[in-house]
């Protein structure tokens, strides 16, 4: 009697897990930033920029071009995004960092300074303000990023310093209208 109560135990226990695994599903679907616009830099589509700037001396100017776009060859995207370009570093070197939309003239949309505030990771994180790109304009948002680091800081306190700027973009697709 006690066996067939231990055999009995243990057959519900084993069907009572057995019909729960069956039943058991789950689903995860994180589309909050689906990569629509993308950067066009160096003739190559991307969804972020890397820059190293450790190799710039005091007195140096570098610039960057690129476009954001939301074409893919022949094809345009259906649909008009929003986006924003965010940029961070650790700003040990002492940079100036402004960034300019090219509309038939240069207009500062940014200038990344110790104003803006830092990360979890000690990045200081800047963002533009939010821009449209319509689905059925044909042209890039042309950009440059200019990094200038000035004569001032020609001073041993600053050599040797590692440094990056990442460039980001965040789309999403404009709903409503």
């Amino acid at each position: 009697m006690r066996k067939m109560r231990i055999i009995l135990l243990m057959l519900t226990v084993f069907s009572i897990g057995i019909t729960y695994s069956v039943f058991q599903s789950g689903s995860h679907m994180n589309i909050d930033d689906m990569k629509i616009a993308k950067f066009l830099f160096d003739s190559e589509l991307q969804d972020d920029i890397n820059l190293e700037v450790s190799s710039l001396l005091p007195g140096d100017e570098k610039e960057y071009q690129f476009a954001v776009t939301n074409r893919l060859g022949d094809a345009q995207s259906d649909v008009s995004v929003e986006y924003q370009i965010s940029l961070s570093t650790y700003h040990f070197i002492p940079l100036d960092i402004e960034l300019y939309l090219l509309d038939g003239e240069e207009i500062l949309v940014l200038d990344c300074d110790e104003s803006y505030s830092r990360n979890e990771y000690n990045e200081l994180v800047c963002n533009t303000e939010p821009r449209i790109l319509l689905h059925d304009e044909n042209k890039n948002h042309n950009y440059s990023l200019k990094l200038i680091f000035n004569e001032e800081y020609n001073d041993e306190a600053f050599s040797g310093l590692v440094d990056f700027i990442k460039v980001d973009i965040k789309s999403w697709q404009i709903t409503g209208s």
